[in-house]
């Protein structure tokens, strides 16, 4: 099967769903200066871990990392692990090298899907208009890795305006089958992954897709208004309206031209695959969200399936009460 071929599958599959899938905003200014703005439930994610406690009687040595000491299996995986930076593809980086793993010094670590999912797209975005709040409340920095080559990273961020100092690639996912990380639908199986996200696009494997497909068409009244636009704003203000989120997911797919909201991206998902994905295998391989108070795994967050991504406002809760627990702690 020609790579075309398998395109046109996602495509076929794509648009079994076409009406229900999109995500927005140009830059990380222009975006506050447009209102868009994304809805986020703490529902939306199944495998949602806070911890408050440090593990360090039981810390392992790990490898990597230049000599670093893991407090929980996660970190030890994680100081062992390298990646390679979308900004220079010359530079392989030592994630346990991101951050000194200090008392207090926290890290967020994202770890995307593949640079061609529309989950990553969606994420990303969300992301990137709440970089400044999770660089300040994360203290150490954010650091994003997605599945893919750099090449695959760059045209990710080129499409989406995310800031390359803060991508990383992936290139065989690893270190995703070690964190614990859902692998989607029949992972053993000796089938074609397009077949696999197939059925994941159907809710195998994938639990929770159906339910989330179906809130981007009816609204969600708990969650906030995307865009800031006369259309939507006939069914009322202050809250995710109907077919909002859909409408937004359907612009990452295809884009939609001058039909998009104001700070879609100028192309989407289907138009750029061939330059987004490289290897087929990792195409059902889902993500999660850590963050990291010195050596200590304070938050984790495990996508299970197609638009499960983690909640920023949760991840946004727990940095900013382990930052409460360190001031608490010095006075």
């Amino acid at each position: 099967m020609t790579l075309m071929t398998k395109v046109r599958c996602v495509g076929h599959a794509g648009r079994a769903l076409a009406p229900s899938l999109a995500s927005s905003r140009t830059t990380a200014s222009s975006a506050r200066r447009t209102n868009v703005r994304y809805g986020n439930k703490s529902a939306r994610t199944t495998t949602t871990r806070t911890t408050r406690t440090t593990t360090s009687s039981t810390s392992t040595s790990a490898s990597g990392g230049g000599g670093l000491v893991a407090s929980c299996p996660e970190l030890e995986a994680i100081v062992k692990a390298e990646v390679v930076s979308c900004a220079d593809e010359s530079k392989t980086v030592n994630l346990g090298e991101l951050w000194s793993q200090k008392d207090g010094e926290r890290h967020v670590l994202v770890f995307l899907s593949h640079f061609g999912d529309l989950t990553s797209w969606e994420y990303a975005q969300k992301l990137r208009d709440n970089m400044d709040e999770l660089v300040e409340k994360g203290g150490g920095g954010v650091s994003v890795i997605g599945l893919g080559s750099a090449s695959n990273g760059r045209k990710f961020a080129e499409l989406l305006d995310f800031p390359l100092a803060n991508l990383y690639a992936d290139s065989n996912g690893l270190l995703y089958k070690e964190l614990g990380f859902a692998e989607g639908f029949l992972p053993d199986a000796n089938v074609s992954p397009y077949v696999k996200l197939l059925g994941m696009l159907t809710g195998f494997g994938s639990p929770g897709t159906i339910q989330e497909v179906i809130r981007g068409y009816v609204g969600d009244r708990d969650s906030k208004q995307i865009f800031d636009s006369s259309l939507f704003n006939i069914l009322g203000e202050g809250y995710q309206r109907p077919m909002e989120l859909a409408t937004l997911r359907l612009s990452n797919m295809i884009a939609l031209g001058p039909l998009a909201p104001k700070g879609a991206p100028k192309s989407g998902v289907l138009p750029n695959w061939s330059e987004l994905v490289s290897d087929e295998k990792l195409i059902c391989q889902q993500g999660g969200t850590l963050a990291f108070s010195g050596a200590k795994l304070i938050h984790i967050q495990r996508d299970q399936g197609i638009l499960k991504y983690a909640d920023i406002d949760v991840l946004l809760e727990a940095l900013d009460k382990e930052y409460q627990d360190v001031v608490e702690g010095l006075e």
